[in-house]
């Protein structure tokens, strides 16, 4: 073992024994599962499994592990999270004692893109993604054969990821013997360029594929301008396709708003089964929320008052709602209280809070053009007095998003629209009522809010 491998190792194993007396369940979630890579100076890089792994972590225990590194042998010690890295050897830890340092340890093998926590059995269902749930269902269960390619789309951290590794581990588990090929864009471009370096040529990479059965690609828009990926993966994809081999792809966009790839390509995205997937309502993100308390490791759990407060709060993203969920968690924890305040988690989640108030502070005159827009009607049709249908449904969806998306109360919202809070009031309770029985309805309000959210 090089000298420099072994300090990494011997630093971190230090900072690590620190962290796990501060707390046993988050060295069993988290700490246990990262290995020490590299000491350059000051800098220490640590490995995770996954690019999830490592933003949870970073976002949410960084201060914790940068106070553990703060003084060791008398020095302060930075440190940098590498993604794509096999979980550490297992170090059992005495009171009183130094952690005792692998005798030898080997190059960790590359891990395979499936995490068994993500299944379909704890994907939580509603109006939002009950249709990318069954497609990505009837695709794991008859791959090759129901919807290829299959195309899910929607924003980050909503779920896409999610519904890949549930495809993968459903496979795995009941069709052993098939090939499974589960990569984001960015490792296959990893991969094209450094066998393209390497060999000059890209016949290794395109053999990489020549014996999948399924092939799941995670954030494929990340393709867009990568020309001679794009010419490759083209090819890739002919051949998977006309041998029967299921496909799954996630993007952030759908496939006809990919505009730097090549339109052969978007246009055999869209020759299959193309479907979104939203952010979760308040109802979802709270079922979400308590099932995570049941399987959180923490004690004491976190009170349904906290839980209906992040419900409430964080919309934005499922990602950004763990993320804050499990620093609660680990507050509570680590203070040991047992009944955390509201007061309290808004001091402790205030930048996210504010970024969730800034990703709402939409204006109800851009809300009322872009509903007018969509439905090809006036905004003197929606705030006038005209009860035609055509009309009357537009001012109702625009309403609702106005309810759902600023900060104003029913009242000033029908002293904007004319109307009467009541008339507010119905509008958001029964704009959700007739998504679920219209899903043309349902993809509509859909459209209109990722539009509404990227101004």
């Amino acid at each position: 073992m090089k000298s420099g491998a072994f300090r990494a190792e011997e630093i971190w194993d230090l900072a690590v024994s620190i962290l796990k007396s501060r707390s046993d369940s988050l060295y069993r979630q988290w700490f246990s599962q990262m290995t020490a890579l590299t000491l350059e100076d000051d800098l220490l890089v640590i490995g995770v499994s996954d690019d999830f792994f490592r933003d949870m972590v970073t976002e949410n225990y960084g201060d914790l592990i940068q106070s553990a590194l703060d003084n060791i042998h008398g020095k302060s010690y930075r440190f940098e999270l590498r993604s794509g890295v096999a979980p550490r050897p297992q170090i059992e830890f005495k009171k009183n004692a130094a952690p005792k340092i692998p005798a030898a340890a080997k190059t960790p093998a590359a891990p395979k893109r499936r995490n068994q926590l993500y299944s379909f059995d704890n994907f939580i269902c509603g109006n939002c993604n009950r249709h990318a749930y069954a497609m990505a269902r009837s695709a794991a269960e008859a791959p090759g054969e129901c919807y290829n390619p299959l195309f899910i789309y929607g924003t980050n951290g909503i779920g896409k990821t999610h519904l890949l590794q549930a495809i993968a581990g459903k496979i795995s588990a009941e069709r052993p013997d098939m090939v499974i090929r589960n990569v984001t864009c960015d490792e296959m471009l990893n991969d094209f360029y450094e066998l393209l370096t390497r060999h000059h040529n890209t016949a290794e990479f395109r053999a990489a594929f020549r014996d999948v059965d399924v092939l799941l690609i995670d954030d494929i828009h990340r393709l867009e301008k990568k020309t001679a990926l794009q010419e490759e993966f083209f090819n890739i994809f002919n051949v998977l396709y006309q041998q029967g081999k299921q496909i799954v792809l996630t993007s952030d966009r759908q496939p006809c708003e990919l505009s730097g790839i090549d339109r052969r390509i978007s246009s055999r995205f869209e020759q299959g089964m193309t479907c979104q997937i939203g952010m979760p309502e308040y109802e979802q993100r709270l079922v979400i929320l308590r099932m995570w308390r049941q399987s959180h490791l923490t004690t004491p759990a976190l009170p349904d008052a906290i839980l209906e407060f992040l419900a409430e709060n964080i919309s934005s993203s499922v990602r950004r709602l763990k993320g804050c969920f499990l620093r609660l968690s680990a507050y509570a924890e680590m203070s040991g209280t047992e009944d955390l305040s509201i007061s309290e988690a808004e001091d402790l989640l205030h930048a996210q809070l504010a970024e969730e108030s800034l990703s709402r502070d939409i204006r109800p005159e851009a809300i009322q053009q872009t509903v007018a827009n969509h439905f090809g009607v006036s905004i003197a049709d929606i705030i006038g007095k005209c009860r035609a249908r055509h009309v009357a449904d537009p001012r109702m969806v625009a309403m609702y998003l106005c309810r759902k998306l600023t900060k104003l109360s029913s009242n000033e919202i029908g002293d904007i629209f004319g109307r009467t809070h009541a008339n507010v009031l119905h509008a958001a309770k029964t704009i959700p009522e007739r998504c679920e029985s219209d899903d043309s309805l349902r993809r509509t309000i859909i459209q209109l809010e990722r539009q509404l959210q990227k101004h």
